[in-house]
């Protein structure tokens, strides 16, 4: 991780440490609420500002090429998408 990296690296919420906790290997918009207990809408709102901050990536499922693939940009809709932690996802739970 380079200096830059570690720069951006800001203080959690409790709601994105379980967010993060769960996705150290991916899981769908229902796994998830249901991994972490979070109400729906506090989910949507804490995964749009983890991928925001690159903390986590969306996927969505792509049958022509047969597996996941990453999305540049946040969908209006999360329900249907998968969610991995990144790197530095990764990096700010485990020093939060």
């Amino acid at each position: 991780m380079t200096e830059q990296e570690k720069n951006k690296i800001r203080p959690l919420s409790k709601h994105e440490e379980d967010i993060l906790e769960a996705l150290h290997f991916m899981l769908s918009f229902d796994d998830l609420l249901q991994e972490t207990n979070i109400n729906e809408q506090i989910l949507d709102k804490s995964l749009r500002a983890l991928m925001r901050d690159e903390l986590v990536q969306a996927l969505k499922w792509n049958s022509e090429k047969n597996d996941f693939i990453a999305l540049d940009l946040i969908p209006d809709e999360l329900r249907g998408l998968h969610f991995l932690a990144t790197k530095h996802g990764l990096f700010s739970y485990h020093t939060s």
